[in-house]
C-alpha cells in the first residue's frame, strides 16, 4: 500500500490590473478550502474541500477526463479524511470488490494536464482512443466504459463506480454500495457547463456542485493535492500531501530561480514556458526550524490562455493558522508568441465561415508539424470554449469541429502544438 506523507503550506495570489500590486488571500484555517483565481478580474472563488468528490472535463468535444478531489484540510499537521480512488480490478459492475485487496492499487491525479485525471490513469498513452475508464469508438464517436473503480468517501463509506459512456457530450455513470445496493445512475451534459473546465459531483448528496467561477474562468488554482517527492532519508520517491498552486486551463509557466526579481526579464524565459499544471507547485517556500521561509530570488512568469503575462513572486506566508500568504504580482500585458501558419509552411482553409453547426479546417501539413496537436476555439476574452485533440499527419488533412456547443459571436481558432501556438484566424458563429 502506498502511504501518503504530509507537507503543510499555503499559497496566495494577488491581482494586478496593469502594474505591480500586492494581495493577500486565504484558504481558511487549516487549508479548508480551494481557491479558483482570476487574475485579470482580481477575484477568487473559494470552495470547501468537502464540496465535491469527482469531476468530469466539459471544455471540448473529445475530452473525457475524470478527476478525483484530492483536497483535504489538515489538523495538527495531519490531513483530514479525503476521497480515495482505487482500481477495482474488474470490468464487471456486478462484482463485489474487497477494499482490503485494493490497497496496492490507488489512483491519483497527475497534476500535469486538465485532460486526464485519476480515472484516466489506466489508459495507454500511446493509444489516443484509450481514456482509461473507457475506449473511444471512431465509427460511433462514443466513449464506452470498460472498467470499475472503488471510491472511499470522507465518511469512510465505499462506493463502486463505473463511467458507462460519453455519448453526444453526455456522461452517464452509475455507482452503488459495494454489494450493489442503493444503485444510482446519473448523467452530466457538457452543454450545461459552457465556459467551464470541469463539472463537479458529490457522491454523498448525489448532486452536481457549482465550483468554478460563474464567468471568466480561472488562471490559478490554489489547493491541496498529492504528489511524488524524493525522500531525502531513503532517496526514494514517495507520495506526499502538499498545498500549492496549479496553472489554470490554457496557462503556461516558466520558473526563474536565482534572479533579481526587480530586473529579471520575461524575454529571457519565454522559451522555457511549460504547460504542466504544477510548475509553480509547492516548493517555493520551505520550513526552516520553527518558521516558514521564502525564496527571495525566485520568480514565476505565467502566460494565461489569452496571452497575458504575469510576473509572480511570493513575499509572505502565514501557514495553516490562517491559510493566508502574500504575492507580489506584475501585469506585463499581452505578449503573443503565436506563429503565422505561412511562416511554418502550414496551409489553412476554414469553411464555412461564418459557421452554424460544423466547421471544417483543411490543413496542408509539412513533415515538421506532423505531431500531436490541439485545435482550440477561444473567445475574445481568451477563454477556451472548444478544445479537441488530433494527430497531425503530413499532407492534406481535414479536421472537423462542432460549433453547436458555443454561443454566437467572433472567436479565434488556434492550433496548439507541444512547442508553439499557431494562429489559424478568426471564425464567426451565427
Amino acid at each position: 500500500m502506498k502511504k501518503i506523507a504530509t507537507i503543510s503550506f499555503a499559497v496566495c495570489l494577488s491581482v494586478a490590473i496593469s502594474a505591480q500590486t500586492v494581495q493577500k488571500i486565504s484558504t481558511a484555517a487549516g487549508y479548508q478550502k480551494q481557491s479558483y483565481v482570476n487574475l485579470s478580474a482580481g477575484t477568487e472563488k473559494q470552495v470547501a474541500n468537502t464540496a465535491w468528490d469527482i469531476a468530469f472535463t466539459v471544455y471540448g468535444q473529445q475530452d473525457a477526463g475524470v478527476f478525483a478531489n484530492e483536497s483535504s484540510g489538515s489538523s495538527m499537521g495531519a490531513p483530514l479524511p479525503l476521497v480515495e480512488i482505487y482500481d477495482a480490478l474488474t470490468d464487471n459492475f456486478n462484482d463485489q470488490p474487497d477494499p482490503a485487496g485494493l490497497l496496492d492499487y490507488p489512483l491519483f491525479n497527475k497534476e500535469k494536464t486538465w485532460a486526464y485525471g485519476a480515472f484516466n490513469e489506466r489508459r495507454d498513452p500511446d493509444n489516443a482512443l484509450d481514456f482509461g475508464w473507457g475506449a473511444y469508438n471512431p465509427p460511433t464517436a462514443e466513449v464506452i466504459g470498460n472498467w470499475v473503480y472503488v471510491v472511499k468517501l470522507r465518511s469512510g463509506d465505499y462506493r463502486k463506480i463505473k463511467i458507462e459512456s460519453l455519448i453526444g457530450g453526455v456522461y452517464t455513470f452509475r455507482y452503488a454500495h459495494l454489494d450493489g445496493t442503493n444503485e444510482v445512475v446519473k448523467t452530466i451534459n457538457k452543454a450545461d457547463h459552457a465556459g467551464k473546465t470541469l463539472a463537479y459531483f458529490n457522491l454523498e448528496t448525489n448532486s452536481v456542485v457549482d465550483v468554478e467561477p460563474a464567468s471568466g474562468g480561472f488562471d490559478l488554482l490554489y489547493c491541496r493535492y498529492i504528489t511524488e517527492l524524493l525522500d531525502p532519508g531513503t532517496m526514494e520517491y514517495i507520495l506526499y500531501y502538499v498545498t500549492g498552486v496549479l496553472t489554470g486551463p490554457g496557462g503556461k509557466v516558466a520558473e526563474a530561480d536565482g534572479v533579481d526579481p526587480v530586473t529579471v526579464a520575461y524575454a529571457d524565459y519565454q522559451d522555457s514556458l511549460h504547460t504542466a499544471l504544477d510548475v509553480i507547485g509547492h516548493d517555493w517556500k520551505y520550513f526552516s526550524g520553527t518558521a516558514w521561509s521564502l525564496d527571495a530570488d525566485r520568480v514565476f512568469f505565467l502566460k494565461t490562455a489569452n496571452d497575458r503575462v504575469w510576473k509572480l513572486q511570493f513575499i509572505g506566508f502565514e501557514g495553516s493558522t490562517t491559510g493566508a500568504a502574500v504575492l507580489e504580482k506584475t501585469d506585463l500585458g499581452i505578449i503573443s508568441a503565436v506563429q503565422d501558419p505561412a511562416a511554418l509552411g502550414l496551409g489553412v482553409t476554414t469553411y464555412p465561415n461564418p459557421v452554424q453547426e460544423q466547421l471544417s479546417v483543411l490543413l496542408d501539413i509539412p513533415a515538421t508539424l506532423a505531431q500531436n496537436a490541439q485545435l482550440q476555439v477561444m473567445d475574445l476574452q481568451g477563454r477556451i470554449v472548444l478544445d479537441q485533440s488530433f494527430v497531425l499527419k503530413e499532407g492534406f488533412q481535414v479536421l472537423q469541429l462542432s460549433a453547436t456547443s458555443f454561443a454566437s459571436g467572433m472567436y479565434v481558432l488556434k492550433l496548439q502544438l507541444p512547442e508553439q501556438t499557431v494562429n489559424l484566424g478568426k471564425i464567426v458563429k451565427l
